[in-house]
């Protein structure tokens, strides 16, 4: 799954890219936002690519850590999931 600007998850996602990607987008309110089965579809690791603005002068450990929080009841039946935080491009004034 590619990179999208948000909106709903894609009709093409698996249930747990669904719920994954619902839960991120209530508790980032990301302006991109991406989550891949990366186990074939059996759930047990994910890719996550998240642009936030709640990022903006946060460590990539403590961006992370957010994203880990969300998700803190999904990652205990997960083998692993790797995060890939980011910030919007500033705007001009």
């Amino acid at each position: 799954m590619a990179i999208r600007r948000v909106s709903d998850a894609p009709r093409s996602a698996t249930d747990g890219e669904r719920h994954i990607y619902n839960k991120l987008l209530q508790g980032l309110s990301p302006t991109k936002l991406a989550v891949t089965d990366s186990s074939g579809g059996c759930g047990s690791m994910y890719v996550v690519e998240v642009e936030a603005e709640c990022f903006r002068n946060i460590s990539r450990v403590k961006q992370t850590m957010m994203v880990n929080r969300l998700l803190k009841d999904e990652l205990k039946e997960m083998h692993g999931m790797r995060v890939l935080c980011s910030v919007p491009p500033a705007t001009k004034p």
